[in-house]
């Protein structure tokens, strides 16, 4: 697949700005994931990758609104990226179908959930756990497609259990207005007391946003990965006003830095096509 920031069909990667721009922030090998915005006549298609339109020509016709993993090749003198598609064959042709269904099932889930926060008058903060469930039983449909999406994920769980690479949870009642929950949580080999868990979701302002924590049992170390790090300052603040209550946990903010460019396709890419 061949990009262009310029729309010219005739001339891919010219020297566009946002050809540019997607230069600048790329490396080859690193794998994004984008948003198909719009098929047009003859392969082409306006896609969305990390904020940026683009002009593409792809190998394969996709829905509209498909969510397509591609690995960068080049990025001069023209951007060609690979499609990573279930025709790949293998394993990771397997492992993206199932993050493709899971994907699709959380999508649906979350359309509905947001109207639903709404209406109950729940936006705008993180729900508790019994929040959410009792949402869910007021909801059936919203149940029903919650249900959906977590089913999806216990075979990408089961994936990485196998491969002793650790568990995934969907858990959006911790985001809830945000997009594209995903828990990851591994305990360490050397010792069970130690734990990591990163908590990932897609926040409007933000963009992908990583929380990492590192556990034992007296203390819990957090820290916050952005894609778009502007926003650092303000998180910081209101972290800063969020206390544990309990006094006897000891908690320790380590700071809000940058999500490297690697890891804008998601923990699932990262974790599964690494």
């Amino acid at each position: 697949m061949r990009i262009s920031g310029s729309g010219n069909s005739g001339s891919y990667g010219g020297g566009g700005s946002r050809s540019d721009r997607f230069r600048n922030r790329h490396r080859p090998g690193q794998k994004v994931r984008g948003v198909l915005l719009k098929n047009l006549p003859d392969s082409m298609a306006w896609v969305e990758i990390d904020g940026e339109r683009l002009l593409a020509q792809l190998e394969t016709v996709h829905p509209e609104g498909s969510r397509l993993l591609f690995l960068i090749q080049q990025l001069t003198p023209k951007i060609i990226l690979k499609e990573l598609s279930a025709g790949a064959g293998g394993a990771a042709a397997n492992a993206l179908g199932i993050v493709s269904d899971f994907d699709s099932a959380r999508t649906l889930f979350e359309n509905r959930l947001r109207p639903a926060l709404a209406q109950a008058g729940l936006s705008e903060r993180p729900l508790t756990q019994p929040e959410f469930l009792l949402l869910l039983a007021q909801t059936p449909d919203l149940y029903a497609a919650y249900l959906d999406a977590a089913n999806c994920v216990h075979p990408l769980s089961k994936a990485l259990e196998s491969a002793n690479k650790g568990h995934l949870a969907y858990q959006p009642w911790l985001a809830p207005s945000s997009r594209r929950q995903i828990t990851f949580v591994k305990t360490c080999e050397a010792t069970s007391q130690l734990t990591e868990t990163i908590v990932e979701f897609e926040h409007d302002k933000m963009g992908l946003t990583r929380v990492q924590f590192l556990a034992n049992p007296d203390t819990l170390s957090c820290r916050v990965l952005l894609q778009h790090p502007e926003h650092a300052e303000a998180l910081s603040r209101y972290l800063g006003s969020r206390r544990h209550p309990d006094a006897a946990f000891n908690v320790q903010h380590l700071g809000i830095g940058k999500l490297p460019r690697t890891s804008h396709a998601g923990i699932l890419a990262e974790l599964l096509f690494r």
